[in-house]
């Protein structure tokens, strides 16, 4: 019996392709989209279920471990180049600006149609042009897009780490400074931002850099451990997939976190664990073809889903209204397949015609810097 033919990526070269991570992806943000449908949409899930409601919010931490992880993947082997860092932004620029600009665009236009003025602080949308709403208090005007200011500024700070924190040891000491960072700066912008809760429905506690700096940490520091061939045995495999196994799912059936509370730094703990566990040794649980399809689509999936949700508020509740007095909160599972299904043809469409293309131009401008360096040898 032939094994399946195994996925392929359009944009990332198949030897450097990481299956269990892309899955990790594909999952980290379809946990993000039930997560909002409930908070969105006003969708309630089944009481066996209410873990959705919780906790599948913190696939964005998932989402930012995984992303420094495969930055380590695929940046610090370029290292040796004269032009890797110059390289390394344009490939961020290109991956990440295109879509969202898209969608800032958006969010600007329409409103300012409908009150025919510009609807927006130009000061507030300097910063989201610049990517920089990420170091102010609620400045971020596309939906969701808070996720992209903390990343951009792990990104601005990652070469920095990357020639200064070359060791294993030198990484746990990372991790454990930023989660005591995490936990200082959680627990302060708590209390200080505390009154803004009513009206942003969480402070800046949980949206700010600082207090999810021990996720991109523990993403960098769970790369090390699968770069070390010492891990790769029989028992080191079973000993990572039962402590992540276990610990994720005490942390999702033990009752929800609040965000600003230590807890949320045990999710840290499962998801490297959870990465490390899938970047060696890839379950078909989570690296299949319909996983690996979403996380190849994720950004588009994350960026898009809340514009979807909101669009389509009103036929979800009739939905979940017509179906529950037969099924009850089953009828979640129903509005949730609507969701994914528009959502999937859109990504598709914001994939293929956007994404692609700004990545794919950034690698030209990458190789043509290549070029001109060898040139010049």
């Amino acid at each position: 019996m032939t094994s399946p033919a195994p996925f392929r990526s359009a944009t990332i070269p198949q030897e450097r392709l990481l299956p269990g991570i892309h899955g990790l992806r594909g999952i980290a943000a379809l946990a993000v989209v039930l997560f909002h449908l409930v908070h969105i949409a006003n969708i309630k899930v089944p009481a066996p279920f209410i873990f959705i409601a919780g906790d599948f919010g913190k696939g964005v931490h998932l989402f930012f471990l995984l992303s420094a992880f495969s930055l380590m993947h695929s940046t610090e082997h370029t290292l040796h180049r004269p032009t890797w860092m110059t390289e390394y932004f344009v490939k961020r620029f290109f991956r990440i600006a295109p879509l969202f600009y898209c969608i800032l665009a958006g969010m600007v236009i329409w409103p300012s149609i409908k009150a025919h003025y510009l609807a927006v602080n130009p000061q507030v949308l300097l910063l989201n042009l610049t990517f920089t709403f990420g170091f102010a208090p609620w400045a971020g005007i596309v939906l969701a897009g808070w996720t992209v200011g903390v990343e951009m500024i792990f990104y601005a700070i990652l070469p920095v780490l990357l020639l200064t924190v070359r060791s294993s040891k030198g990484t746990l000491a990372l991790v454990l400074a930023s989660l005591l960072i995490s936990y200082a700066s959680r627990s302060v912008l708590h209390v200080h931002f505390q009154h803004t809760a009513s009206l942003y429905g969480d402070n800046w506690a949980y949206y700010s850099f600082t207090p999810n700096l021990c996720f991109f940490a523990l993403g960098m520091y769970a790369f090390r451990i699968a770069a070390d061939g010492e891990w790769n045995t029989p028992a080191m495999r079973l000993g990572v997939s039962a402590f992540a196994t276990c610990l994720i799912l005490a942390l999702l059936f033990g009752g929800r976190y609040n965000s600003w509370r230590p807890d949320i730094l045990l999710w840290g703990f499962g998801f490297a664990a959870l990465a490390l566990w899938q970047s060696k040794w890839p379950s078909r649980w989570c690296a299949n073809k319909f996983f690996e399809y979403v996380g190849e689509r994720s950004y588009s999936v994350y960026l898009l889903h809340p514009v979807v949700i909101i669009i389509l508020r009103k036929p979800l509740q009739s939905l979940y209204g017509m179906l529950t007095p037969s099924i009850g909160a089953y009828a979640y599972f129903a509005c949730a397949g609507l969701v994914l299904l528009t959502l999937l043809i859109l990504s598709e469409a914001s994939y293929r015609l956007i994404e692609i293309p700004g990545i794919r131009y950034g690698q030209r401008i990458n190789a043509r810097l290549r070029a001109r360096q060898n040139a010049s040898k």
